[in-house]
């Protein structure tokens, strides 16, 4: 029999749950409010209360969000954000898209932003950008300590992180606004683009509706006061994204247990990126290898889908697109060059890990790879 095991595919999704999604669609459908409205803001309440905060406004994608965040806490032309150099690209686009300047920071062993590099900075930046990345989250107790010492505005990008936590709080609640991708393949995403900030300060949240919808006062969509953007979150993806949030413990429980698998089963050699230590959920599951394209392609070979989550540093790609000089950012290099990731889903079977554990560790053995 054919091994297929897939990255990620939402073709693994119960068909109950999306019955439930056609459900909730259609209802958006008779009610025939497609931009805000009644849905949006009822997912946009279930959303802030869930995580934590006062405040929760909905955005069309988290690169959006982001940047509109940035906005909100004053961060544009002639600041500077602090931002690990080793993520997703949008991290730093997002604070190019405000006018700011981004500083990279490398990371540290676990992909996380290094807080000793950034504490020694020899300029103190207006705001910092902790990125939670592939489930794991910065040690954020320090990080808020130093920012309310030194008067840094934090930007949480929790993308990857959803129901996270450290001491009890969950990642997007410990700062001045939280950010989150709803992205399809996130371990809470919608069906679409889709994204969401939270914040605990109410005139934050009204400054961010706003921007989001060019700039309209909230009460009159016809008066301006600023120059605002087009970035709403839509009916349709509120509504799937509040069926799925009753969900959203139990998928990443699943997560953390096929995560617990990976870390017992496969052969130690394997430098798995990110312990049990950090209590991830598991968005990814990255590790580092010799030479992932012919890891890669091993399992491929076998039937197994994998990523590699990134095989670019994404500060010297920023500095690329504006014709700046590359830096030196070791951790983050090393991490680029050996990282692949492996399957992991909400609807990934324990079965299938194993199976994927197996064929790791038989290639291992027989020298097919290193």
């Amino acid at each position: 029999m054919k091994i297929e095991i897939p990255y990620f595919s939402f073709k693994k999704a119960p068909k109950t749950l999306k019955e439930e999604w056609k459900e909730a669609i259609s209802h958006v459908i008779e009610q025939g409010q497609f931009i805000g409205g009644e849905t949006v803001e009822l997912f946009e309440s279930e959303w802030a209360k869930s995580v934590g905060t006062s405040h929760a406004v909905g955005v069309g994608n988290g690169l959006d969000g982001l940047a509109i965040a940035l906005r909100v806490l004053g961060i544009g032309e002639g600041k500077t954000v602090a931002v690990p150099a080793h993520t997703f690209i949008a991290s730093w686009l997002a604070i190019k898209l405000t006018g700011a300047e981004p500083i990279g920071v490398d990371v540290d062993e676990n992909g996380l932003l290094d807080l000793e590099k950034l504490f020694l900075l020899n300029e103190i930046p207006d705001a910092v950008m902790p990125v939670h990345l592939h489930g794991a989250m910065v040690d954020m107790p320090r990080l808020s300590k130093w920012a309310k010492q030194k008067g840094v505005k934090i930007v949480e990008d929790a993308s990857q992180a959803h129901f996270a936590s450290v001491e009890s709080k969950y990642a997007g609640a410990w700062s001045d606004a939280g950010v989150f991708s709803l992205y399809p393949s996130k371990n809470f995403g919608a069906i679409g683009d889709a994204g969401i900030i939270n914040f605990h300060n109410q005139e934050y949240a009204n400054f961010a509706k706003s921007i989001r919808s060019y700039g309209s006062e909230i009460s009159n969509k016809y008066f301006h006061k600023i120059p605002g953007v087009n970035s709403r979150l839509d009916s349709v993806q509120a509504a799937v994204l509040s069926v799925n949030l009753k969900y959203l413990s139990d998928w990443n429980r699943h997560r953390i247990k096929l995560g617990k698998i990976y870390s017992e089963k496969l052969n130690p050699n394997f430098n798995i990126l990110q312990s049990e230590a950090l209590n991830s959920v598991r968005h990814h599951f990255p590790i580092l290898v010799n030479d992932p394209t012919k890891v890669c392609n091993y399992l491929l070979e076998n039937g197994i889908g994998t990523d590699r989550h990134y095989p670019e540093i994404a500060a010297n790609t920023y500095y690329k697109f504006y014709n700046k000089e590359p830096s030196i950012f070791k951790n983050a290099k090393n991490i680029t060059e050996r990282v692949i990731s492996l399957p992991i889903s909400q609807w990934h079977s324990t079965s299938e890990i194993e199976i994927v554990c197996e064929i790791l560790n038989e290639g291992l053995d027989s020298g097919k790879i290193k």
